[in-house]
């Protein structure tokens, strides 16, 4: 019976080992056609799973799988699977470049906290009105903020700020609202909300899995169209912001957004290995 080794790691870790998002990442995608590596990700029930193949152009290619679907790019994959790579490859310098269906991204880390530069983000406005937009999230239109956008720095998303930390901790959204109003050119329903204080940013993001509606620990996409958002409304050079998510449903993710002086957007955060298995098809 074939056996396949894996690894789980945790991405964007606070205190603590058992933080962050879980994320399992197959050594060798390469048995695997598209069904396989679907059924394997349902079977696995992480928020994502990452098949490792070989790359002409990079140090490796991914596939990334939710339980429901794949995905051309999300943060928190790319950056522990840039953990798993460098150690597999026995590389001695931490500069890898991962292919994924958006394009290759740069990845690099210092000690455990891994980096990625996010690609130039592209927008589009909602066609949901601020009354429309607080009304799928179950809160007053009043704690909607400014400039709500879609933005995609690898995969588009509807980036919200609310005007203040009550409205986020007390979203609720509604799975047929999300449906309408948040719904991505993948036809995927995604939607990040979140509050500012000064170099602190709380965030929410929210997704849509087979109809139920599922909010995520840390979400570097997010993260990176966080930073699109911000460049896209002015905001000054260069950024560095905290970003605290999950904390609503008790799994805490440290993110770190930077902007620089150029226009370019990096997610960073603590990647932790916290296991390996084989799995027996």
């Amino acid at each position: 019976m074939p056996i396949f080794r894996y690894q789980t790691v945790n991405i964007f870790a606070a205190d603590g080992a058992l933080t962050g998002n879980p994320l399992c990442v197959f050594e060798s995608g390469v048995p695997f056609d598209d069904v396989a590596m679907q059924a394997i990700a349902r079977q696995m029930n992480h928020p994502e799973t990452v098949f490792l193949l070989p790359s002409r152009e990079a140090d490796a290619q991914l596939r990334i799988f939710t339980p429901a679907y794949e995905m051309p790019f999300a943060g928190h994959p790319v950056l522990g699977s840039a953990h798993v790579v460098f150690q597999l490859q026995k590389k001695e310098n931490p500069h890898l470049k991962l292919e994924t269906r958006a394009g290759i991204i740069p990845v690099w880390a210092e000690n455990d906290i891994w980096s990625l530069q996010c690609k130039t983000p592209t927008y589009r406005a909602p066609e949901a009105t601020p009354q429309q937009l607080a009304t799928a999230l179950g809160i007053r239109e009043s704690d909607i903020g400014p400039s709500p956008l879609f933005v995609n720095t690898g995969t588009e998303q509807l980036i919200v700020q609310l005007t203040n930390r009550d409205g986020l901790m007390y979203c609720r959204p509604k799975a047929a609202a999300m449906q309408q109003f948040a719904t991505n050119r993948q036809g995927l329903a995604q939607l990040f909300v979140w509050v500012r204080d000064g170099s602190l940013v709380q965030g929410r993001f929210f997704y849509l899995d087979r109809g139920v509606i599922v909010e995520d620990f840390g979400t570097g996409s997010a993260c990176a169209n966080l930073g699109g958002w911000l460049l896209a409304n002015g905001a000054p050079r260069p950024l560095s912001l905290d970003i605290r998510q999950g904390h609503i449903i008790k799994r805490l993710s440290n993110l770190k957004l930077d902007i620089n002086n150029a226009r370019q957007v990096f997610v960073s955060g603590r990647v932790v290995s916290v296991g390996s298995g084989l799995l027996s098809l």
